[in-house]
């Protein structure tokens, strides 16, 4: 351990001990290093994933900080499955004090060549997924008058490039359910965080190839220009502990939001990254020629 280590955990412990936190998405990645943090600071954890073997590792490693961790293979895209999480939860524990929407996919494809089935994954995954999970514990929320709700966005919310607006769409429709939210549940003294993390090396970006040379080459060159996922999640941590509105998590997001208030400087960012990411425009067809969808 660290110098001073020990005592950083007495002062997280202090406000957070003995806290029951919900993590979507534990197994690995963000949510897996966010668990590590409120495990540090004492926390009961409930921890979910569609990877049953992975979880069962995840609670395996996270025990050993003498906390519960209780764990549940979901399916984040499955209402049901989601609602009959909840009430074990409920009944199990009577409450839950912070729910952390962390569990995502990604997708890099022009919106063009963007498949409606890649489009409904997208948002069963990364928008109706926090939507059941927050639908399914706000009544008790309200019912207590107390709790707190993590929804994570993405930067792509600021940048929309090319190849990403697809996945960008999805996020901004999260952060702007989030955000409003958190002035909505006021009322009932409930906190709603919204975070928006940067590019974050993680598993997350495996499958992503990119579509031209500037597209692999920002992917081979990610561990250089990312943050790492223990980052995130100590400042996951830090905003819940502090009930942040807003964690912006990269400087870059704040470059990234105040370039959409000079509209040009936003028009700027998107060609370049078009010229960098897009792929070039296909060959036009021979005159007299017919597609396949013509002939069929």
């Amino acid at each position: 351990m660290e110098q001073g280590g020990g005592n950083r955990e007495v002062r997280m412990g202090v406000k957070l001990a003995g806290k029951r936190v919900l993590i979507t998405g534990a197994a690995r990645g963000i949510g897996l290093c966010t668990a590590e943090e409120f495990a540090r600071a004492g926390c009961h954890l409930v921890l979910t994933d569609i990877r049953q073997d992975a979880l069962a590792d995840a609670s395996a490693k996270l025990g050993r900080h003498g906390i519960q961790v209780e764990t549940h293979v979901v399916d984040v895209t499955r209402q049901d499955e989601v609602e009959k999480m909840a009430r074990q939860v409920l009944n199990r524990h009577g409450g839950l004090d912070i729910l952390i929407n962390n569990a995502g996919i990604g997708h890099n494809a022009e919106l063009a060549k963007t498949t409606i089935p890649a489009w409904r994954k997208l948002i069963d995954v990364n928008l109706l997924g926090p939507l059941y999970h927050v639908y399914a514990f706000l009544p008790s929320m309200i019912e207590r008058r107390a709790g707190q709700i993590v929804n994570v966005s993405s930067g792509q919310a600021f940048y929309r490039l090319p190849t990403w607006g697809a996945y960008a769409a999805v996020k901004v429709a999260l952060g702007v359910f989030s955000e409003v939210l958190s002035f909505e549940l006021r009322k009932y003294g409930i906190r709603v965080t919204t975070v928006y993390p940067f590019m974050v090396n993680t598993a997350f970006y495996e499958g992503v190839r990119g579509e031209t040379f500037t597209g692999r080459l920002s992917m081979k060159l990610l561990p250089y220009y990312s943050d790492t996922p223990e980052e995130v999640a100590r400042i996951i941590f830090r905003a819940v502990r502090s009930g942040k509105r807003i964690e912006m998590v990269s400087f870059f997001n704040h470059i990234g939001f105040y370039s959409h208030l000079v509209p040009p400087a936003a028009a700027v960012i998107g060609l370049v990254t078009s010229r960098l990411l897009a792929s070039p425009a296909e060959p036009k067809a021979p005159a007299g020629s017919k597609n396949k969808a013509e002939t069929a």
